[in-house]
């Protein structure tokens, strides 16, 4: 018997050991012998109270025109406990990251590092000095940040390097080069806007623009970006904008014309793989403004940014940067190992789209069937490697059926409206997980309830806190949460729970109260009260996660 407690623990984390996590709320539970009929009972009164739960907010579920999938199973009795529209398939927004870490530690292995290779095609290292050409050579690294770049160098500098003689390329053929997640999903609409998903990704493929004026009136005002690059240019017809007058009569009037009247705009189709930003307007003096832009051709911005760094490092450099892909006559110099359970864990607990997707494509990745790289580059054929990868794992672990699969995916993040995926399906991977090489690489990757990542919020207070392990889903019309529970008789409990409808808020306070309602249920007699079924978060905003 344990006693019930309240842990705060730390809510940040991203790695945890078993120790680190606080241990559920519990209750005194009194243990009688159980006959049939008893336990019978007891799973018709939860499924009456899902039921009861339901119908609480029938109209409200009709009204937003809602389709739902629910279905609860005990791992220890190897049966189901509760079963809605099990097997119809509905869209399972990040859910389906499930689907592609899955699939990626089963064909990978949970020691698996994503390399970022250094290359060269010089003959040898003579004197300090490097004949030819040097390849920074992705194989999906979404993490892939300056800092690394730096100490790549550094790495360099310490193998004897001082001189390179060619140039420094960005290769990034290790995927194809259509990097736009909405055009090789194949959705009508945008979701949600991620970066350019590529094979060399560098600070996540984003580049800050920063704008800031001095003192002078009229003067130019200076931009620069975060991190600096050459890749980048601008055409700079904005000036310092003089002062506001201190009048009080017209300081309404003053104060809305001293606003920032500055704009920052990205010009298209730039040769040689350059971006270029125009930025007009004025700006008020000592005043600094910043905007996002995406990196559109991250290999070979990540070739610019790690010239600047292998030059920073004490090497000179005689050539320029580019993006190249690398013949194939060439020896490795230094690397760059990334876990893979890293990414996997950010993608899990986070539901981070940018590394979904540079994990969904690892799946497929390096598989160029073309005599040119080049320009099998521009197909989709990493995608659909990917696609073909993700489905056989999916048939050999029996989680689908081989003649009419309940699991269509087209991207890894989850992003795509086209995925397809049945509550039941589900329950199998999550099944599956319990019988591989990789089950608590797994389970651990997953958000738990009131902690950590997209269930640091919910929960709280209940006896679904620090016990509930899930993966959450949201769309704009679409939530589900799916993962495990363990009961008051520490019968752990796998659940699926899919909304597609235009009740979001509605969504995640029906997936409380279900996660609470198993966390509290017990064969047997509670002494106590278990703690009150909790809506937390349920009218709070939601990223598409």
């Amino acid at each position: 018997m344990l006693w019930a407690q309240s842990v705060p623990g730390m809510r940040n984390s991203q790695y945890r050991l078993k120790t680190d996590i606080p241990s559920p709320q519990s209750v005194y539970v009194e243990r009688v012998p159980l006959s049939h009929d008893d336990s019978v009972q007891a799973i018709v009164g939860l499924q009456t109270r899902i039921r009861e739960i339901l119908a609480e907010h029938a109209k409200v579920l009709q009204r937003s025109k809602t389709q739902l999938g629910i279905l609860v199973y005990s791992l220890q009795q190897n049966k189901e406990l509760f079963s809605f529209n099990a097997a119809l398939p509905l869209t399972p927004a990040s859910i389906t990251k499930l689907f592609s870490t899955f699939a990626a530690l089963d064909k990978y292995g949970t020691e698996y590092k994503i390399e970022t290779l250094v290359l060269t095609d010089a003959p040898e290292l003579r004197d300090g000095v490097l004949d030819g050409n040097i390849y920074l050579v992705g194989h999906g690294d979404p993490l892939l940040n300056v800092n690394d770049l730096e100490y790549l160098a550094i790495q360099l500098y310490h193998a004897g390097v001082r001189h390179i003689t060619g140039n420094i390329y960005g290769d990034d053929t290790f995927f194809d080069r259509v990097t736009n997640r909405r055009i090789y999903s194949g959705d009508d609409d945008e979701v949600q806007p991620t970066p350019p998903i590529s094979a060399l990704s560098i600070q996540r493929n984003l580049i800050t623009v920063i704008v800031s004026a001095g003192g002078t009136v009229g003067k130019p005002v200076h931009v620069q970006t975060f991190p600096s690059c050459h890749a980048f240019e601008f055409d700079v017809k904005a000036v310092v904008a003089p002062p506001p007058k201190p009048s009080k009569k017209r300081r309404k009037a003053l104060s809305k014309r001293s606003r920032p009247m500055l704009t920052i705009t990205e010009l298209y189709g730039q040769k040689g793989g350059k971006q270029r930003f125009v930025i007009q307007g004025t700006l008020a003096p000592h005043t600094t403004i910043s905007r996002q832009f995406f990196i559109e051709h991250p290999a070979f911005v990540a070739a610019d940014m790690f010239k600047q760094r292998i030059e920073a490092a004490g090497i000179t450099v005689g050539g320029i940067s580019a993006f190249k892909s690398a013949p194939p006559a060439v020896s490795e110099l230094v690397s760059l190992q990334r876990p893979l359970l890293d990414v996997i864990n950010i993608i899990n607990k986070k539901s981070d789209n940018f590394c979904a997707e540079h994990v969904f494509k690892m799946l497929g990745g390096g598989k160029i069937d073309a005599i040119n790289p080049e320009l099998a580059a521009h197909d989709n054929h990493t995608v659909y490697a990917a696609m073909e990868e993700l489905q056989g794992a999916l048939r050999q672990h029996r989680i689908t059926d081989s003649i009419l699969s309940d699991v269509q995916i087209f991207d890894g993040s989850g992003l795509s409206r086209r995925n397809k995926v049945s509550p039941v399906a589900v329950l199998r991977l999550l099944g599956r997980v319990e019988n591989t090489r990789f089950t608590n690489e797994f389970l651990n990757s997953l958000a738990i309830a009131g902690l950590d990542g997209t269930l640091q919020y919910r929960m709280r207070g209940t006896m679904a806190e620090y016990n509930v392990r899930a993966k959450t889903g949201t769309h704009k019309n679409v939530s589900a949460l799916a993962g495990y529970v363990r009961t008051l008789d520490g019968e752990r409990l796998m659940f699926s729970f899919m909304f597609n409808g235009n009740a979001v808020w509605l969504y995640k306070g029906l997936e409380n109260k279900l996660c609470q309602l198993l966390a509290n249920f017990s064969y047997y007699t509670p002494k106590e009260t278990p703690a009150a079924l909790d809506s937390t978060g349920a009218h709070e905003e939601y990223d598409m996660n």
